[in-house]
């Protein structure tokens, strides 16, 4: 009898971790930008979640596009180019890992694993398109059995301006001013161009302006530190109900000792009961030979 009852605890044991086909893993993308130059990686995180009360096993192989295989589309609907050798000789994924033993990962019940996929490494995108990504992730490789993501990210690759050469002694630079970001960065919200409003801010410094990100941005893991990202992202590219009607740049102030530049910009919304005036400060820092926006403050100005 007792012998019989060791039996029954190991059963139970064992199918406490892992419950039968992965049904309580749950698999998310995050995109940490909506657009990327070309000759930037393209990474999408792959969050595998168990959404279980149990502990839940899966196993990772580190032959490249195996356990997780984010997939490209274009916008038509077609698969972009893929470069994955394997796959282009049609080779069964379970006969590339026939002798790979993997890594078994458990994940505690809430618990979260995160894989960062380049997608310019599997798939050859193309400057000025937009791309849909999709993952498909396998538990386990060597067998059939799959979990899609429950969302999917769209992105763009962005070309990387060229600049001709030009004959003559005197070169001139040819550096983008702080002023110039900030009225790129309003016209392309009046233009509705959310893609490259993105362009111009750096997101880990700017969503700090908003308070209601900042508190659980700072106060976070990394993990969901992504997750307050995305929806920062989503909540400044999305249409206000108080649009952006004009604007006009006041000044500019470059600080050399701190490296900062602060624009003063007037700008005019049309909001749900009357048209507002305010008082735009934005904060620039240098990037590259760039500049882009780290904080805002506004305020009304009564005319």
């Amino acid at each position: 009898m007792k012998k019989f009852a060791l039996i029954v605890v190991f059963i139970l044991l064992a199918s406490a971790i892992y419950p039968e086909g992965g049904d309580y893993l749950r698999v998310t993308l995050v995109s940490p930008k909506l657009s990327y130059d070309e000759n930037d990686d393209v990474i999408v995180y792959c969050i595998v979640h168990n959404t279980a009360g149990v502990p839940v096993e899966f196993t990772v192989y580190d032959a490249p596009y195996t356990t997780f295989q984010p997939v490209v589309y274009a916008l038509d609907g077609k698969e972009a180019s893929l470069k994955v050798d394997y796959r282009l000789k049609n080779i069964p994924t379970a006969q590339l890992l026939a002798n790979e033993q993997g890594r078994k990962i458990i994940l505690q019940p809430d618990e979260k694993f995160v894989y960062t996929a380049y997608c310019n490494t599997f798939y050859a995108l193309t400057k000025n398109e937009k791309y849909r990504v999709k993952a498909y992730f396998y538990p386990d490789a060597k067998d059939d059995y799959v979990i899609k993501s429950a969302n999917e990210v769209t992105i763009t690759i962005i070309p990387v301006p060229q600049f001709a050469m030009r004959t003559g002694i005197i070169k001139h630079e040819r550096k983008v001013t702080p002023s110039e970001v900030v009225m790129l960065a309003l016209m392309a919200e009046k233009n509705k161009q959310w893609e490259n409003v993105v362009k111009y801010i750096n997101i880990e410094k700017f969503i700090y302006a908003y308070s209601e990100f900042a508190r659980r941005y700072s106060t976070t893991n990394d993990y969901e530190r992504l997750i307050v990202q995305q929806d920062f992202i989503n909540f400044i590219t999305k249409e206000r109900p108080d649009y952006l009607i004009d604007f006009s740049i006041l000044g500019e102030q470059i600080i050399p000792q701190t490296n900062v530049a602060y624009v003063d910009v007037k700008v005019k919304r049309w909001g749900p009961r009357f048209p507002a005036i305010m008082k735009y400060r934005y904060t620039l820092e240098p990037y590259k030979d760039f500049w882009v926006i780290v904080n805002l403050d506004a305020s009304i100005v009564k005319e």
